[in-house]
This record gives C-alpha cells, structure tokens and sequence, in this order.
C-alpha cells in the first residue's frame, strides 16, 4: 500500500472534463510506483501524468498509467463505448466491483477510439503497450495529508492534555474542556482555584452554572452562563463548557487522576458588581446534605465556615448546648450561628437526631458507633 500526500483543496476540486492533451510515451512507464504522485486537476494526460493519482465522482482515487496495458490476473467486468475519458471513469465509477479500466486512446483493428474496458482486481501494471493507444487507471489508497501527532494524557483534567477531553464532576455532570481558549461571555461569579478541576466543580455546585473560564498563572476562576465552545483565543487561560450528564471519565475509576477528594461544597454569594462587569442572574445553591456515607474525612463549607467531618468519634467536652434537628447539615448550621461553637457530635444520626456543641477545636479522642462529629478547621 502506498501512502501518498496531497492538498485537501485540491483533492475535492477535480472536475475530469476535456480532451485528452496529444500524447507519447518514452518506455520507462511501468516500471515502478512513483514515490511521490500529485493529485491531477481535470482529466489525465500522458504522458506528463503518469504515475499520478485523480479524483472520480464517487469519492474514489485512481493510479494513472500512461501506454500500459491491465495488469495481470485481473478479471475482464464489460466493454462499453464512451464519449471520452471522463465518461470511461464514470462508468466505472457506476459499475459494481470496478477497480480498473482501460481506455483506448486511438482506433486499432477491432479496438474503437472511447472503448473502456472495465476489470475487477486491478493493481499496478507492468504490461507495457505496443503503441501508444491504451492506458491503464487502478483503484488506489486514498492520498493523505501530514498532520502533527500528539500524544495526551487520557482523562487529564491539566492543560495542555485536557485539550478536548471529557470530565465528569461529582455532580456527574459532563464538561468538555478546551486550553488556550476562554469563553470571554458575562460571568456571574468569580473565585480563586488552584486547577481547572477545582473550577469546574465549583461551578457544578451552582444551579445554571454552564461554563467557567480558568486562568492559569493568576488560578482566577470564572463562573458563567454560556452554553456553547469558547471562542476566544487565550493564551494562559483553559475553559469548559456543560454537556449535560452523559458519559465521560468517572471520578475515582480507572482514568481519574487519583488525587484527594475536593471538598465542592460550597455557599459563596457572589458581589453585585466586580471590575466593572455586571453579573448576571443565578441561583445559589442551599448547603447540601453532609453524610458519613459521602463526606468522611472531607472538608465542607457550610455558611462561610469549614468543618472536617469525622464519623465514629465523639467529644465529652462539656457542652455549650444541645438542640435536637433533622440532619447533620443542620447541626453544623446551628453551630456556624452559635457563639462559642467550634465543634459538634451528632448523636444517633438514624434516630433522635440531637446536636450537641462544643468549644473544642481539637479532633474527638473519643470512639462511638453512633456518632457523627465535625471540627471547624
């Protein structure tokens, strides 16, 4: 198989109309491929185009060959009579299992100037012509174009392998990234994050958050509306925009880039104005269930405060007060607006639900099965 190059451009433009130019052939045809064949505008002409490769109207490229006959072994389709070249490449073209013919340039015997026989089989041919009437047409391999390979990382969420790559946030929605791009659009909050990651899934915790825009060097992170690829040429920044929920690379399965889990829960209210853009309108999320099942060991934020959740510990601090609530959220809300408060146990998290308080800013030294604590941090 040969690999050939070729100006896309021109590949498509070929139009095979026109007579075919006077020809003569100087006996070296047929002796090798030509290493490097130009792709032909218009019809072919011998013998300045041997070796050379052209366009037929269903897509297929061809091999010339000047003054040769079909090569061996292939199989004889039909004759037909043509109006000229161009007619003998679009009846094979039209014909099942047609991957060569062979036109007849001038009258000869029995042999009609416009016959076209059309073969099956067809390779290149090392069956010279006695004269100069009949050249020969093979199914070739497309012609390629040089392209640059890049080798990335696979579910890299870091510039430059991120580059059109899918990442899913833990809210399992999906964000295709783009580097050297921004989305330039209105911003309705802004925020410092060390990565594109961290980005992102700050703005999966906003409701209607779609984009983000992340600059490198500064680590600003963009929050936004717009719902369609950046088009702004940035150098310095990455971005990424929301495709819904569909598949990409999981979190914490084969292809994630095994790093500590980021604590994504957040409750920011942005500015109403910040370096004299106008944000737009968003809806804040409320804080989020925190669970042992989900959030053990991690740091949340729950109204401007960071707690680290420890699940089976417990404090026997005296307390600075007790409340029974519906949820450990709301036992960390109760502490955030409680003076004195650095600290919590919730006790029977399946049952009585009671939240106790405490002064201590210090991990419980305490084990209890039916105890889930949190520590400001």
């Amino acid at each position: 198989m040969h690999i050939w190059q070729i100006s896309v451009a021109a590949a498509f433009t070929l139009c095979l109309t026109g007579p075919v130019h006077a020809r003569s052939c100087d006996g070296t045809q047929g002796t090798t491929p030509k290493a490097h064949p130009d792709v032909i505008q218009g019809v072919p002409s011998c013998p300045e185009d041997d070796g050379n490769i052209f366009l037929t109207p269903d897509g297929s490229f061809y091999t010339m060959q000047c003054c040769m006959h079909q090569s061996e072994g292939t199989k004889l389709i039909a004759t037909v009579h043509t109006s000229g070249y161009d007619d003998c490449i679009n009846r094979c073209s039209e014909t099942d299992n047609c991957n060569g013919f062979q036109y007849i340039y001038g009258d000869s015997g029995n042999e009609r100037t416009g016959d076209c026989r059309l073969y099956s089989s067809a390779m290149f041919s090392t069956q010279k012509c006695g004269n100069t009437l009949h050249d020969w047409a093979f199914l070739t391999d497309p012609p390629v174009i040089e392209a640059k390979q890049e080798v990335q990382l696979a579910c890299s969420t870091k510039c430059p392998d991120a580059d059109g790559q899918l990442y899913k946030a833990k809210n399992k929605q999906v964000f295709h990234m783009d580097c050297q791009k921004r989305h330039g659009t209105a911003w309705f909050h802004k925020t410092e994050k060390d990565t594109l990651k961290a980005c992102i899934n700050s703005c999966a915790s906003y409701i209607g958050c779609q984009s983000v825009d992340f600059h490198q060097r500064t680590r600003q992170c963009y929050l936004g509306k717009h719902q369609g690829e950046p088009a702004v040429q940035a150098s310095g920044w990455a971005s990424a925009h929301s495709m819904g929920c569909s598949g990409a690379c999981d979190e914490n399965e084969a292809c994630s880039l095994n790093e500590p889990a980021e604590p994504l829960l957040e409750n920011v209210i942005p500015p109403a104005s910040e370096s004299g853009q106008t944000p737009s309108q968003f809806s804040a999320p409320a804080n989020l269930d925190i669970t042992c099942d989900s959030n053990n060991n991690q740091v949340v934020k729950i109204d401007g405060k960071n707690y680290r959740i420890l699940c089976g510990k417990q404090f026997r601090d005296p307390v600075t007060g007790y409340k029974p609530v519906e949820s450990f959220t709301e036992c960390l809300e109760l502490c955030g607006n409680t003076d004195n408060c650095s600290s919590v146990d919730f006790y029977d998290p399946h049952g009585g639900k009671t939240c106790y308080m405490f002064t201590s800013n210090q991990e419980p030294p305490y084990e209890h099965s039916n105890i889930w604590a949190a520590v400001q941090v």
